[in-house]
């Protein structure tokens, strides 16, 4: 089962994602993406260490998100399994997004 939480921590939002994501939890994913704009943060953290498979509608979430944030605002994707970040490696998603092991600051 697909979950989304979202907190604010100085100008930087953060989504904890668990789960799948997939078609059936793409548009509660686009939801809480539609929330986190309406903060206007800096930085956006997307952190994954507990969602265990993204499929292609999922992908096109991060695109969503990278999409709604604008260009000035650092989308980062923290803490995906090998599986979930092999995905993203190879839709190309990488060269738009910072992928981390864990969060730095």
């Amino acid at each position: 089962m697909f979950q989304a939480d979202l907190t604010i921590n100085d100008g930087m939002v953060i989504i904890q994602l668990s789960g799948d994501l997939d078609a059936s939890s793409a548009p509660s994913f686009h939801e809480i993406l539609q929330q986190a704009a309406g903060h206007a943060p800096e930085r956006l953290c997307l952190a994954m260490h507990n969602l265990k498979y993204i499929s292609s509608a999922g992908v096109r979430g991060l695109v969503f998100a990278r999409q709604k944030m604008g260009d000035d605002v650092e989308v980062i994707v923290e803490g995906a399994n090998e599986s979930v970040a092999e995905t993203i490696r190879l839709t190309g998603m990488e060269h738009a997004l910072t992928i981390r092991s864990s969060f730095s600051g």
